[in-house]
């Protein structure tokens, strides 16, 4: 409403209802105020430094890390913004280049509990809420492993409480007279800027727009204020402009091509992708938009200790009378539910896999943002309930009883982030590359960590690294020829087949990771384990045993599954362990192909039956691995009187779990009751000590 207005209707003004909140002195910065909106953004910053990464970790924190440090484009949309700061944070002469870069992520957190701090007290004048609300937001489990680490997801948080704070801010401004021009054009600029980050902030920037228009009126007919406000929104998307320049210098770690207007729009849209998908078609669909929604609840509760059911409800209650608690709490509530359904019929990862859940978790922390603002309004008309003597005794203990319960519970958990392993595996994978080796390699979690260790950390830099996603996207081709020009890109349609035909006879071609287009070697070529990637050589060629079988030990050692044992089903570091022990297998099965026709050599038994008992050991054995590993004995046993009992304890094991159709059972078991029989005689005419 305008000042003219206003001034027309002095005596409805006169006889009004009272605000819904004070006359507004938490708005000035007093002292009490500026201690708490310090302690809100200091004290999540002091504990993201204490358990912040030391190096990269799952998911693109390694391709960010390396852009940020090297230049080069980030896969869609490019995240121009964070590529820009994460530049600034790597001139820091402190901690490693990691490090350095997971630090914005931290800054970010922080910054964003401070916002919303004053974006809370700011509609109503409340401490206590402004404290829980950023408190409850920066200790969440879904939001502090990432303010630990190199994301882009710390950032678009940041802006997200920023537009809370903006729309406080502009709400408050229009309730006292009218919403200054500056207030407004800043509030453009920032909602643009944070489009230069992440594009789900479009669900949230839409309508903070269209709320900035209706508070300008008529004002948007004054050239001064629409210029601000063109001139916000131009200025906003700037960074924007990285990308071309960026993509124009060879980079070691680089995606599509944005030095043309068509590559730009594809990469700003994230056509390879889908816009606003998560993932690319070939990852399926599996979930609709309503067990999503639950998912999002389930875990906003989880992130509160279900004080989002009663804080939540407290919050709606400013729905029921007019003024500044009404105007925002309205506005963000549909906010919110616009995101999560719109967001929800989008999204397109997988709810039948831990891992997918765990990616689709991630992107739930824009609206956490918005629930831990209405916690705190919730909080705020609790204290209004009991009235001014009884409600402080229960707003501050929440306030601080809330935070502190999060960083009790998850603290451990989140510590365990605080790790190296991603990264060792990335340079585990490197270390087993034969010398000026070819790496394809796919997956998020081995891809990062390789980029990063290779091109940031400089090791195996004989290695050709191409990431089986992009290598057959048409942009491919330039930045090969730029980064790799050693390496071949037979013209025509690319199959796996043709690659191998142009390269294998230069350079020796390793696997990482199966992908389905791998199936056009199988008519000329053949991958054989070798240790945590697999070795392509022409079909009809083995490999020599005994120096097969050592690299193939020497690449499991570089890297301890052991480690990721701590961490949960869901998260990178038990997908590296469970890929770890996929490879194991596969090596263990081509153990066995290799030793059947050497069964007189106990060297090589001896080797089938290290490998093999080591995946005996493992909590939960495929009954192949017990059957060979009793063949391997039987063999054994011909140069080793002492292998004989360990062949009939897996065969027993085998037996108890073995195959109906399996035929030789019945021989199996013969076998067992005749070495049983020998074990038994053995015993007897042993002397007595």
């Amino acid at each position: 409403m305008s000042r003219r207005r206003r001034a027309r209707s002095p005596a409805r003004a006169a006889t009004s209802v009272a605000p819904a909140i004070p006359a507004l002195p938490a708005a000035a910065w007093t002292r009490a105020t500026v201690a708490a909106a310090l302690v809100a953004g200091l004290v999540p910053l002091a504990v993201y430094v204490a358990t912040l990464s030391p190096t990269v970790n799952g998911g693109d924190s390694g391709e960010l890390v390396a852009v940020a440090h090297l230049g080069g484009v980030a896969h869609p949309p490019g995240y121009p913004l964070h590529a820009l700061l994460g530049k600034l944070l790597t001139f820091l002469p402190v901690g490693g280049v990691a490090w350095r870069v997971n630090l914005l992520s931290a800054l970010c957190d922080a910054g964003g509990a401070a916002l919303l701090f004053r974006a809370v007290t700011l509609v109503t004048a409340d401490r206590a809420a402004g404290l829980l609300a950023a408190g409850g937001f920066a200790f969440g489990p879904l939001v502090w492993p990432y303010a630990i680490q190199a994301e882009v997801f710390a950032l678009n948080n940041l802006f997200a409480a920023g537009l809370l704070f903006w729309s406080a801010r502009a709400l408050r401004e229009d309730a006292e007279g009218g919403t200054a021009p500056w207030t407004l054009s800043l509030s453009a600029l920032w909602l643009t800027l944070g489009l230069a980050n992440h594009h789900t902030l479009v669900f949230f920037s839409v309508p903070v727009g269209l709320l900035v228009l209706a508070l300008a009126g008529r004002r948007l007919r004054e050239g001064r204020v629409l210029a601000g406000l063109a001139a916000a929104t131009m200025i906003g998307l700037l960074p924007y402009l990285y990308l071309p320049l960026a993509a124009a210098r060879p980079a070691p770690v680089t995606w599509g091509d944005p030095t043309t207007w068509s590559g730009f729009v594809t990469h700003f849209l994230r056509r390879e992708y889908g816009t606003f998908r998560l993932a690319d078609a070939t990852v399926g669909s599996a979930g609709s938009p309503l067990p999503r929604l639950a998912l999002f609840w389930q875990d906003a509760a989880r992130s509160t200790f279900f004080a989002v059911i009663p804080l939540g409800l407290a919050a709606l209650t400013a729905l029921r009378r007019p003024g500044l608690g009404r105007r925002f709490t309205g506005f963000w509530l549909g906010a919110l539910l616009v995101y999560l359904i719109v967001f929800c019929s989008l999204a397109n990862v997988r709810l039948d896999d831990p891992l997918h859940v765990f990616m689709q978790q991630r992107f739930w922390q824009q609206g956490l943002v918005v629930v831990a603002a209405l916690l705190g309004v919730g909080l705020a008309e609790v204290g209004r309930a009991f009235g001014p003597r009884a409600g402080p005794w229960l707003r501050w203990p929440v306030a601080v009883a809330l935070p502190l319960g999060l960083v009790v519970a998850h603290g451990a958990e989140v510590r365990a982030h605080a790790n190296t392993v991603v990264r060792d595996y990335g340079e585990a994978l490197l270390r087993s590359v034969p010398e000026d080796g070819i790496l394809l390699v796919s997956s998020d979690d081995a891809i990062g960590s390789v980029r990063y260790v290779q091109s940031v950390e400089g090791v195996r830099p004989d290695v050709r690294v191409l990431p089986t996603g992009v290598v057959t996207a048409p942009w491919f081709r330039t930045v090969a020829a730029r980064t790799m020009p050693d390496v071949v890109l037979p013209p025509g349609a690319f199959t796996f087949k043709a690659f191998l035909d142009a390269n294998l006879g230069r350079r020796p071609v390793v696997v990482c990771n199966r992908t389905p287009w791998l199936r056009t070697l199988e008519a000329a070529y053949a991958l054989w384990p070798l240790g945590l990637v697999e070795q392509v050589l022409p079909r009809e060629r083995e490999p020599e045993f005994a120096a097969w079988a050592r690299d193939n030990e020497a690449s499991f050692a570089r890297f301890d599954p052991a480690r990721t044992e701590p961490f949960p089903p869901s998260s990178w570091e038990r997908g590296l362990g469970v890929l770890y022990w996929k490879q194991y297998e596969r090596y263990g099965l081509a153990l066995v192909r290799l030793a059947a026709p050497r069964r007189d050599d106990a060297g090589v038994q001896e080797t089938t039956v290290r490998a093999l008992e080591t995946l005996a050991a493992r909590p939960t054995v495929a009954p192949a691995v017990l059957r060979n590993l009793g063949v391997a004995y039987q063999f054994l046993a011909q140069t080793r009187p002492d292998a004989l009992a360990p062949m009939v304890r897996h065969w027993r094991r085998y037996l108890a779990v073995a195959p109906r159709d399996d035929a030789d059972v019945p021989r199996i078991r013969l076998l067992v009751e005749s070495a049983e029989r020998t074990l038994a005689q053995r015993a007897g005419s042993a002397p007595s000590p």
